[in-house]
């Protein structure tokens, strides 16, 4: 749930479940005997609140918290072994531990690189190139989970629903437009990719112009259809309205060229009302008017008639 540098971001930090990075680096070696020595908190990575370390060893590592469960985090950790096998630059998972909570410890591989600065054309470029290495990836692992759409009202938060109702009659108009798009919306995500599960600015790194790594996997890897994610980078383009600076315009104009080209218009349809409600439901829960203003101009862009 990208909020760069904002009001919104900082809500969110509470997430670190009462614990500073020195803590969790604690709770770690509480329960492993690893070692890890704290060098300080990342500067991106959008969901993991990423915590840099280092073993005894002297080699770098990320230390991240999942909410997924401890069966999905291996899973996970064996895919992403699978994809850097075939060259791909995603991070190994060094280190797996419970930690309490529901959440889970990832000890993993310090990628060389840094977010680009700002979101432009030849960027869009180069995670779309990335995100095409990605197909077909999970052909031959069943076991991966399908995401659902989630756009069927069957499908909908009530608590998120009930707020955004109360939020005016912007909202109740969006609420029944997805309605609408979900009555002939596939279920899932369908597809056999690896789908990245949060494929924002922060969460892929750059070095000499190219893709050095793909992070931020801590809600687990999904089998899916990989273009949702390219759909999901809209997310960055919109808080740009909010908090300007890191997207130039031509990265508009490149993205809608993409997925117009890659997603056939009902599919890009679903998918456009699949991102927005997700924005829609948590920033509603959240509290943000801000947040559920920015994203109910996101579906009134492609899902007013």
């Amino acid at each position: 749930m990208s909020d760069p540098d904002g009001e919104v971001a900082r809500q969110l930090a509470r997430g670190d479940g009462g614990l500073d990075p020195a803590g969790q680096v604690a709770a770690v070696n509480a329960r492993t005997g690893a070692g890890l020595t704290l060098v300080g908190r990342a500067e991106h990575g959008d969901s993991g609140g990423a915590v840099y370390v280092r073993w005894p060893d002297g080699r770098p590592g990320v230390l991240t918290r999942s909410p997924a469960s401890l069966e999905r985090v291996r899973q996970t950790a064996e895919v992403l072994a699978g994809l850097r096998a075939d060259g791909l630059p995603v991070p190994r998972h060094d280190l797996i531990v419970e930690l309490g909570g529901g959440v889970v410890g990832i000890v993993q591989e310090r990628l060389p690189g840094h977010p680009a600065e700002r979101l432009d054309a030849a960027t869009i470029d180069a995670m779309v190139e990335i995100n095409e290495r990605f197909a077909g990836g999970l052909a031959d692992r069943t076991d991966v989970p399908v995401p659902e759409l989630g756009i069927r009202e069957e499908s909908w938060d009530p608590r998120a629903v009930a707020l955004l109702r109360e939020h005016g009659p912007r909202a109740r108009r969006m609420l029944d437009r997805i309605r609408e798009v979900g009555e002939s919306a596939p279920l899932r995500i369908d597809g056999d990719d690896v789908l990245h599960p949060d494929l924002t600015l922060g969460n892929v790194l750059y070095e000499s112009g190219r893709v050095t790594g793909v992070v931020d996997w801590n809600w687990g890897v999904e089998r899916g259809d990989r273009r949702f994610a390219l759909v999901r980078i809209y997310i960055d383009l919109y808080w740009s309205l909010v908090y300007p600076g890191r997207v130039d315009p031509s990265a508009w104009e490149r993205l809608d060229t993409v997925v117009e080209t890659l997603i056939e218009p009902d599919l890009l349809r679903a998918y456009w009302a699949g991102v927005t409600l997700g924005q829609l439901s948590h920033w509603s829960i959240e509290g943000s008017k801000v947040a559920v203003d920015l994203f109910l101009r996101l579906g009134e862009s492609r899902l007013t008639p």
